[in-house]
C-alpha cells in the first residue's frame, strides 16, 4: 500500500464524492511502501539480478520514490503541486450526479429462445456472453432483467413462462461472472407489448406477434462525466491561477488521464464493495452521494475488502491527479509548440504528440513513455 498524506486523503475523498456514487467512508493507517514497487516480508524492495527496483503493476511517476527512481523524483521536485487543489475545486463544482450508461440488448423467442419454451439457444447463450466480455472492462452497478411473452394462451401460463426465461438470462449472466445480487429479475407475461396484430389468426398471428415474446437486459454502468473536467478548466482559467504549468494543465485536465482514473477508481470500489451497496444500498438510487451516505450510516458493516478497495480507490485517484499534472508539466512546452491548434480532448493531444514524436522534447518524450502514452 502507498504512503498517503493525510492533508491529500481528505481532499481526494471530496473529489471522489463530486464525481462518484461511491467514495471513501473510512481510512487505515498508510505504511511507508508505495503502491509502485513490489516488496518482501521484512518491507523491503525487491530487486533483479542487475540491482534494479522491481516495479508493481501499479508504478507511476507519481508514486515514485527516491530509493528506486532517482531521476523522476528529481523530475517532481520544484513542480508546482497542485492535486489538492485540483481535488477541492472539483468538490466546489458541485458536480455530485452520476453519468450512467444503459447498455440493452433484447433476447427473442424463436431465436435467442426456443418457441414456447424457457431453454436459451446457442445463438441466446453466445449473444450473452458476447454482452458480457463488452464489459470486462466496466463495473456494472446493476442489470435489470424483464420477461415478455405475447397474448397468446393461458395468461397464468404467460406470466411463468417469462419469470423462467428471466430466471434463465440470470442464470447465463451469474455463469459469466456477474454477482446474483446485482440482478433484478420482473416478468410480466404479455404486459407492454412492442406491437399490436389486430384481425390476425393462426400462423399470421404468431409470426405478426414475435417482437413481443422478448426478454430484455439493461445493464447500468456508471461513467464519469467530462463535464466535470470542463467545469474544473474554467474555474481554473477564471481564478486567473499564475501556475508556471497552468496552461498545460488546463489542456491536459481534457485528456482521458483523469477520467481513465476516476473511472478505474468508482470499478474498484464498486467491485469491492458490491455487497455493502447491493445488501445494505441496494434499493438507493445513483447519484447525489446517496449512496455515500447509506455506506456511511453502515460503517460497522463494511467487510475488510470494501474498505481496502475504498483505500485503493483513494491511491488510483491520486495517482491520475497526480499523473495528469506530471504529463502537463513535462509536455505541456511541445502541447503549445506542436499541437496549438488541436483541441483538447478524446486523446487528441495525445494522438498529436505522438505524430509529431520526432519534433518532441526528451523530457515530454519521456513522461508519455512513464505514462503508457506512447503505445
Amino acid at each position: 500500500m502507498n504512503k498517503v498524506h493525510t492533508r491529500f486523503m481528505k481532499s481526494a475523498s471530496a473529489a471522489f464524492l463530486a464525481v462518484s456514487m461511491l467514495a471513501p467512508v473510512s481510512s487505515q493507517a498508510a505504511s511507508e511502501e508505495s503502491l509502485g514497487y513490489q516488496y518482501d516480508a521484512s518491507g523491503n524492495v525487491l530487486r533483479d539480478a542487475k540491482g534494479n527496483c522491481l516495479r508493481s503493476s501499479l508504478w507511476s511517476p507519481t508514486n515514485a520514490i527516491k530509493e528506486c527512481d532517482p531521476k523522476v523524483v528529481m523530475q517532481r521536485e520544484g513542480e508546482v503541486p497542485v492535486r489538492e487543489k485540483k481535488a477541492r475545486l472539483l468538490s466546489e463544482a458541485g458536480v455530485t450526479e452520476v453519468n450512467t450508461e444503459v447498455d440493452v440488448i433484447v433476447l427473442m423467442a424463436g431465436k435467442e429462445f426456443e418457441f414456447g419454451s424457457d431453454e436459451i439457444s446457442p445463438a441466446g447463450k453466445q449473444r450473452i456472453a458476447d454482452y458480457m466480455n463488452s464489459h470486462t472492462a466496466d463495473y456494472i452497478h446493476r442489470v435489470y432483467l424483464d420477461g415478455y411473452t405475447d397474448e397468446i394462451g393461458d395468461k397464468n401460463y404467460n406470466l411463468g413462462l417469462s419469470k423462467r426465461r428471466a430466471e434463465a438470462v440470470k442464470t447465463q449472466l451469474v455463469a459469466h461472472g456477474l454477482p446474483a445480487e446485482r440482478i433484478v429479475v420482473a416478468y410480466h407475461g404479455s404486459e407492454n407489448p412492442v406491437v399490436t396484430c389486430p384481425d390476425m389468426t393462426g400462423d399470421a398471428l404468431i409470426a405478426c406477434l414475435a417482437p413481443n415474446r422478448r426478454t430484455e437486459a439493461k445493464a447500468v454502468i456508471p461513467v464519469v462525466s467530462t463535464a466535470v473536467s470542463a467545469e474544473f478548466v474554467e474555474r481554473r482559467r477564471r481564478e486567473e491561477v499564475k501556475d508556471s504549468n497552468i496552461q498545460a494543465e488546463a489542456d491536459v485536465i481534457n485528456t482521458s488521464l483523469i477520467d481513465d482514473g476516476f473511472n478505474k477508481a468508482v470499478k474498484i470500489i464498486g467491485e469491492g464493495c458490491s455487497s455493502e451497496v447491493a445488501t445494505l444500498c441496494g434499493d438507493i438510487p445513483l447519484g447525489q452521494g446517496k449512496i455515500l451516505d447509506c455506506l456511511k450510516t453502515n460503517d460497522s458493516k463494511l467487510s475488510s475488502t470494501c474498505k481496502e478497495s475504498i483505500v485503493q480507490g483513494e491511491s488510483t485517484i491520486e495517482s491520475a491527479l497526480g499523473n495528469a499534472n506530471y504529463f502537463g508539466a513535462r509536455c505541456g512546452p511541445d502541447i503549445d509548440r506542436l499541437c496549438a491548434d488541436v483541441t483538447p480532448g478524446d486523446g487528441r493531444l495525445v494522438a498529436c504528440l505522438k505524430k509529431n514524436i520526432q519534433s518532441m522534447e526528451k523530457r515530454c518524450y519521456d513522461a508519455m513513455n512513464d505514462l503508457n502514452l506512447l503505445m
